[in-house]
């Protein structure tokens, strides 16, 4: 307590307490007749948010094809890594330590996780950042999500608007490891009563550690049809390919001094996806002060990836291993499909929202002929194909009442959840959901009350519970196939007390928020992974996660801006087996500082990154050092042509972004060194 009390004041003292930009509205404030001014992101969000929202222009201006958690590390509390050592390809991020299974993603109201494990993979839609129009990233627990429950925190991912994004470019870039990106977004704006987005990429790296490569290709449309300024329909298809030379195991020491860009994976380990999203969506006034949209919508994805046994079991359990020249091969195909529907209505000083969401998912998991070209010297007898099924529905309900300078906020959702299987290869394996105890009925719900001091000056608290299942790869045990009975099925709850102050003028920007997240039956990673590769979790009887959040952006001069965001937390786990010990992979620490200058036409700056150092281990023996890193980065446009360039890893820093227990040595994951990116964008 007294080191995050010190960081407290520190950043007070120094006005390095806070960074990203941190905007609030009235939310009672609308344009009944302007039918652009309706986002659909905003019905399934609470009324105070704890959060960063970027936009379309710093989408355009930042994104040069990188995988997007690499953008969410500016915001406080939350850091990135790579599975290649760069930007492209597999990303992952953490909010307050917790994993991207832990955190609800939606684009559109439309839930994106995949619904069995939970994961979040933006790199199945390559070059996702130009299809979008803004990105709001929350922190803490949220209540009324659609989809996967919000333990963590949550990316509301909001797609092009045809009507305000219409500025189209070729885009042309290539940097270090022989990475380039190529692509072409047309944006009509509205023609008639018609509007267009169509997006088309290709883009590659050969990544920092050996064989660690990323081939990826992205296409995109949307059309909409505006019947008025009122009422429209549109249609979206997101679609995404690429291949990957993977990199999820990591490597000793000694083989990172021989070989800084060596690589724990073997040259088989190699996957490939195809991933295809599409909705269609009405949203519209129904009377003046009846705000709504629906939509349908499909996702499909197909694919499969590779894993030397070999190299596994000699990395991770025994180094005798006799070898077997063995590469197994997962395939997997899933479709989800369903509908959203959600209401508002304005009613002087109180604002109503009501809406649902229901989904049904189903994810083929198999090893057999279908993938037998992908991997050698398997014995049909460990072939195996099997389908999990999944439904999940919700309705919520949340009011906002506006009383001077109050409001007052309060929401409700159930969310059923159930999960199946069928084992299509032995029909003596015998899955009943009721029997196994995978029904879940959840009741979550939320409340808050902020304080608008004048215009500029907002103090806020806010409260939230929120239960969630445990994923599949939890309940097998880390298998692909049922093991005869379940690990656990156990619902985790999360407890979120958030509380802080919000100032915004012309002159500075900034947010305090303080927050304690308390969990029964958490589900907290071991260090250790599963046959499958994927992680393996533990549970926790209780566990709480505490600490403050900082961020402002200062226009000092002109257009010279500082901008800081930091966060300090305290992450304690108790279980069975441990007793008061930090939770493992959740740096106490955040900052990120932004030196930058910005007008009409150009963007320069210098910014750092740092997290502190993380525990490896439930036992708190083995831990990551610190993470810091230099980076610059500029862009100008003079008339139609803009062009960027950025230096990351400045100063060459050796970084360590992961590790992992192996069977006898830690196995370490490098960032790059000194690394470039340049690239040229033509408006038309």
């Amino acid at each position: 307590m007294k080191k995050i009390i010190s960081f407290i004041v520190l950043l007070f003292i120094s006005l390095s307490a806070i960074g990203q930009t941190f905007n609030y509205a009235d939310t009672n404030s609308v344009k009944y007749d302007v039918l652009d001014s309706v986002s659909v992101v905003s019905f399934y969000r609470n009324t105070v948010n704890i959060g960063s929202l970027m936009n379309h222009a710093d989408l355009v201006s930042e994104n040069y094809g990188q995988e997007p958690s690499h953008l969410f590390r500016k915001m406080p509390g939350i850091f990135s890594m790579n599975d290649n050592g760069t930007e492209f390809g597999y990303g992952y991020f953490r909010i307050r330590g917790l994993d991207q299974t832990r955190i609800n993603v939606t684009l559109d109201g439309m839930p994106w996780n995949e619904a069995e494990d939970y994961g979040t993979y933006f790199a199945n839609s390559p070059d996702l950042l130009s299809s979008i129009h803004t990105v709001k990233v929350e922190r803490g627990t949220s209540s009324t999500n659609n989809g996967t429950a919000s333990s963590g925190g949550s990316i509301n991912l909001e797609s092009i608007d045809l009507l305000k994004d219409t500025e189209s470019y070729g885009y042309v870039g290539a940097g270090s490891f022989n990475t380039y990106k190529t692509s072409i977004v047309y944006n009509s704006g509205l023609f008639g009563k018609n509007a267009i987005h169509i997006k088309a990429t290709q883009q590659q790296t050969d990544g920092y550690r050996d064989w660690s490569f990323n081939n990826s290709q992205a296409f995109t449309v949307k059309y909409g049809y505006f019947f008025n300024n009122k009422h429209s329909i549109d249609f979206m298809s997101l679609n995404g390919r690429h291949r990957n030379g993977q990199g999820w195991i990591g490597n000793t020491l000694n083989e990172l001094t021989i070989n800084p860009r060596a690589n724990g994976d073997s040259p088989d380990d190699i996957d490939e996806w195809f991933q295809s999203i599409n909705k269609i969506q009405y949203k519209g006034w129904l009377k003046d002060n009846i705000l709504f949209t629906s939509s349908a919508y499909i996702q499909y994805q197909t694919g499969w990836y590779n894993m030397d046994l070999d190299n596994y079991m000699i990395k991770f359990e025994d180094p005798t291993w006799d070898k077997t020249n063995i590469v197994y091969s997962y395939g997997l195909t899933h479709y989800l499909y369903g509908a959203n529907a959600a209401a508002k209505f304005y009613l002087n000083n109180l604002t109503l929202t009501a809406g649902t969401n229901i989904y049904k998912y189903q994810r083929e998991h198999y090893m057999n002929d279908i993938v037998a070209s992908h991997f050698k010297n398997v014995d049909p007898s460990e072939y195996y194909d099997n389908t999990g099924y999944k439904n999940d529905g919700n309705v919520f309900l949340s009011a906002n009442y506006k009383l001077n300078k109050f409001n007052f906020g309060a929401n409700v959702q159930y969310r059923y959840v159930d999960f199946n299987y069928v084992d299509h290869l032995n029909s003596d394996v015998i899955y009943n959901k009721n029997d196994a105890g995978t029904v879940w009925n959840f009741i979550n719900y939320g409340f808050n009350v902020d304080y608008n001091l004048d215009n500029a000056n907002k103090f806020y608290v806010r409260y939230a519970e929120v239960s969630r299942e445990p994923t599949r790869t939890d309940m097998f045990g880390g298998n692909e196939f049922y093991p005869g009975e379940l690990t656990t099925t156990k619902a985790e709850r999360s407890y979120d007390v958030e509380g802080g102050y919000v100032i915004a003028t012309n002159k500075i920007e900034a947010n305090v928020n303080l927050y304690y997240m308390y969990f029964k039956n958490e589900r907290i990673l071991t260090g250790e992974y599963g046959l499958n590769g994927l992680p393996l979790h533990d549970t926790a009887n209780n566990s709480y996660r505490t600490g403050i959040e900082v961020s402002v952006d200062w226009n000092f001069a002109g257009g010279f801006h500082y901008a800081l965001n930091g966060s300090a937390s305290k992450n304690i786990v108790n279980s069975e087996n441990f007793v008061n010990k930090y939770h493992i992979l959740t740096p106490a620490y955040t900052l990120n500082n932004d030196l930058y200058y910005k007008n009409n036409n150009m963007k320069i700056g210098v910014n750092n990154l740092y997290h502190s150092k993380m525990y490896l281990d439930q036992n708190n023996e083995m831990e990551i050092p610190y993470h810091l890193t230099f980076n610059l980065y500029g862009n100008y446009r003079w008339r139609n042509i803009e062009f960027g360039a950025r230096v990351n890893n400045l100063l060459n820093k050796v970084n360590y972004y992961n590790c992992a227990v192996g069977a006898t040595d830690l196995l370490w994951f490098r960032d790059a060194g000194t690394n470039f990116f340049i690239d040229l964008k033509f408006y038309f």
